[in-house]
């Protein structure tokens, strides 16, 4: 089903690439350009309001998988912290309580 946005922004929501390499700066985006729609008058305010719930709910779902390929190693520059893709936090080696 196709969203009743402008396509640009649409286009851009769906660009899962830059969204899950960097959330931060993705959503920074996709807020901006939600913002310019509704200053060109493109949509009303609620629709900016469900655009930028969009952008949010994208935001959670990228980060969810950018952890998820952090874990698996897919980024190079780090490796994988176990093979069960569990993430290994290694400290003093100190109890803390008993």
């Amino acid at each position: 089903m196709p969203l009743p946005y402008p396509p640009a922004w649409v286009t851009a929501l769906d660009d899962r690439e830059p969204l899950i390499t960097d959330p931060e700066a993705r959503v920074a985006v996709l807020r901006q350009m939600a913002y310019d729609c509704y200053h060109r008058a493109e949509v009303s305010i609620e629709e900016m309001g469900e655009m930028l719930e969009l952008v949010e709910a994208a935001r959670l779902w990228a980060l969810i998988e950018h952890e998820e390929a952090w874990a698996l190693g897919l980024f190079g520059d780090y490796p994988q912290d176990h093979p069960g893709g569990v993430q290994v936090i290694q400290g003093s080696g100190k109890p803390t309580c008993e």
